[in-house]
C-alpha cells in the first residue's frame, strides 16, 4: 500500500542521506539506476533552457565574425589599423599610463 503523500512533512536532503547512507554501497548501482529512471519519468515543468530566437541572433553574429576571419585582407592592413586604434584610445587619457602598453 502506497504511502499518502499529501500528509507527509517535506523531505529534506538530509532525510534522502541518511535514507541512502542506510542502503549497502553494493546496491548504490542499483539505486542509482532507480533513480534515474524515476527521474525521466516525471513530466518536465521547466521552460527549455535555450531560447531559440536567441539561438539564431547568436548564430547570426558567430556567422558575421568567422566571415571577418575568413578575410583575406592584408596583414599589414590590419596592424596599421591597430596602430591607430591604439593612438587613438591613449590620446586625452586622463592617466599618463597608456591604455595599451
Amino acid at each position: 500500500m502506497a504511502a499518502d503523500r499529501s500528509s507527509s512533512p517535506p523531505t529534506t536532503l538530509d532525510v534522502l542521506l541518511h535514507e541512502i547512507e542506510a542502503i549497502p554501497r553494493e546496491h548504490w548501482a542499483e539505486l542509482l539506476d532507480t533513480l534515474r529512471q524515476f527521474r525521466q519519468k516525471i513530466p518536465s515543468t521547466t521552460q527549455s533552457v535555450v531560447d531559440i530566437e536567441q539561438a539564431r541572433r547568436n548564430q547570426a553574429a558567430i556567422d558575421l565574425l568567422e566571415s571577418w576571419l575568413d578575410d583575406d585582407e592584408d596583414a599589414s592592413e590590419h596592424q596599421q589599423a591597430w596602430n591607430f586604434l591604439k593612438t587613438a584610445l591613449d590620446e586625452d587619457r586622463l592617466s599618463d599610463r597608456p591604455l595599451f602598453p
